[in-house]
């Protein structure tokens, strides 16, 4: 028969009771797998963990939320103060708040808005501006791509823009004005010196490349750009361009395919710029 427990054995069975408890406890809570012993699963990405209420949600200019295809606020410059009196709450791509926690999201940049933030793509909205190609009978611009006419001339170049349906881009500005552009190139450089190719002082309000992949038009103004340098690599009109890509995703791919670009390689629109601009149309620039 064993003898009397002493206070050190019984100081060691509370230890042991205690320890065996944590762990029925740690596997109750989860622990570091998902309870069936598989491990976590990754954390959600942004874009995946706006209320469901936003995930396809139209914004203010009824454009409708891809969750595939948005842009990352780094990307953007997305901060949560309003710039000179710009915020989102203000923007044709805000979605407002549907589930009253007083945050909303965007059509084309990842993650919860706030109304009171601010990122480069910006795009003041006005009432009545649409995105469906239909005259909003008030004088706003409709924010939809229209058809090329068939006389209609590069406003760079000065090329019959109908003769490149691969390659052609447009843009309209907040007066209706609208241009059309052979290819991504003198589109990004309209954009870029904008006073030394418009005829109207009006801000742009929409602009429309060709996707690199598809050909199709996508939204130029969240559209992501490789800045492809060899001009002997693609068969494109004018010899240069900027690669467009509606995602960056697909821009990523493009680069990482080729020795001579990186991700670094990799813009938005809102980084056309001059020098930019010459890099690509140089000899057009004044």
């Amino acid at each position: 028969m064993d003898g009397p427990t002493t206070p050190v054995d019984r100081r060691r069975l509370l230890a042991l009771i205690g320890a065996s408890s944590a762990v029925a406890l740690a596997g109750c809570a989860g622990g570091g797998d998902d309870g069936d012993g598989s491990p976590p699963t990754d954390t959600p990405t942004p874009s995946d963990v706006v209320p469901e209420e936003y995930r396809t949600a139209a914004s203010l200019n009824d454009r409708q939320r891809d969750p595939d295809a948005l842009s990352a606020k780094s990307d953007v410059n997305y901060q949560d103060e309003p710039d000179d009196g710009q915020q989102c709450s203000g923007c044709a791509y805000y979605i407002p708040d549907r589930n009253g926690d007083g945050v909303g999201a965007c059509s084309i940049v990842e993650g919860n808005i706030e109304p009171s933030g601010y990122c480069v793509s910006y795009a003041a909205h006005e009432e009545g501006t649409s995105t469906d190609g239909d005259s909003t009978g008030d004088g706003e611009p409709s924010l939809a791509p229209a058809d090329v006419p068939g006389d209609a001339e590069c406003a760079v170049c000065g090329m019959t823009v109908a003769n490149f349906p691969e390659w052609n881009a447009q843009t309209v500005h907040e007066d209706d004005t609208r241009e059309f552009f052979c290819t991504a190139g003198c589109a990004t450089t309209y954009y870029a010196v904008t006073d030394q190719f418009a005829d109207t002082d009006a801000a742009i309000a929409g602009l429309w490349v060709r996707d690199f992949d598809s050909r199709e038009l996508v939204d130029g103004t969240s559209a992501s750009y490789a800045l492809e340098t060899d001009s002997d690599r693609v068969d494109d009109p004018m010899r240069l361009n900027p690669a467009p890509f509606a995602t960056r995703e697909d821009a990523v791919a493009y680069v990482e395919a080729v020795a001579h670009l990186t991700v670094e390689d990799i813009v938005e629109l809102s980084a056309f710029d001059r020098d930019l601009a010459e890099q690509y149309r140089g000899r057009l620039i004044e």
